[in-house]
Order: structure tokens, then C-alpha cells, then sequence
């Protein structure tokens, strides 16, 4: 008796988290893709990008702060990070290069006045 209650309990759990999961997300085929948006609770999109089948990052990937400014602008090729990045945060605006999942170079502007 002890071992089906546990059972229900954990399915339903299951059930809850995976359902809430789902309503602050959105996945869309396109072509052999899969666009991806995450939202925050509040409705601001928290990132969006694109998978392989095989759940690998691919193309560009976007990232934004719960207010909808951007944190990062992101490029991968199958899973490697590749081209040029951009992180912004409160103070300053980092330009990361990429070549094969390694860093080519790192250039940072201050955004303070």
C-alpha cells in the first residue's frame, strides 16, 4: 500500500512539474530544427534559439534579463560555440570571438557614463 501511494504521489508530482514546465515554454519544428522560446513567469522571453534533434545548440541563441533587456547573443554550430558573442550586463558590454568552442579573442566596453 505504502509503495502505490509513493508511486501516485511521485507521478503526480511528475505530472505538476513537467505541466509548468511546459507553459513557460515553446518549441516549433522548423526544418530539421527545433525553435525554442523560454519564458519567465512575468512573460518576458528568457531565451530563444534553436536544437537539433540531437539537443544540440544551433544557430543563434538569445538570452534577456526578467526585464527583457539582452544578456547574451550567442552563435553555435552542433553544439560548439563559434563567431562572434555579445554579453551585456549593468556596466559593460563584453565581445567574445569563438572558433571551435575556443576563445579567439575578448574585447569588453564600459557602458557607465
Amino acid at each position: 500500500m505504502m509503495k502505490k501511494l509513493v508511486l501516485v504521489l511521485f507521478v503526480l508530482c511528475s505530472t505538476i512539474i513537467f505541466a509548468q514546465k511546459k507553459k513557460n515554454q515553446k518549441i516549433e519544428k522548423v526544418g530539421d530544427l527545433f525553435e525554442i522560446t523560454i519564458y519567465y513567469d512575468n512573460g518576458e522571453i528568457m531565451q530563444h534559439g534553436f536544437l537539433t534533434k540531437e539537443d544540440k545548440l544551433h544557430a543563434s541563441w538569445e538570452s534577456y534579463y526578467d526585464d527583457g533587456s539582452r544578456k547574451c547573443i550567442a552563435t553555435y554550430n552542433y553544439g560548439e560555440k563559434v563567431g562572434t558573442w555579445f554579453y551585456w550586463d549593468k556596466i559593460k558590454k563584453t565581445k567574445v570571438i569563438y572558433d571551435n568552442n575556443k576563445i579567439i579573442s575578448v574585447e569588453e566596453t564600459n557602458l557607465e557614463k
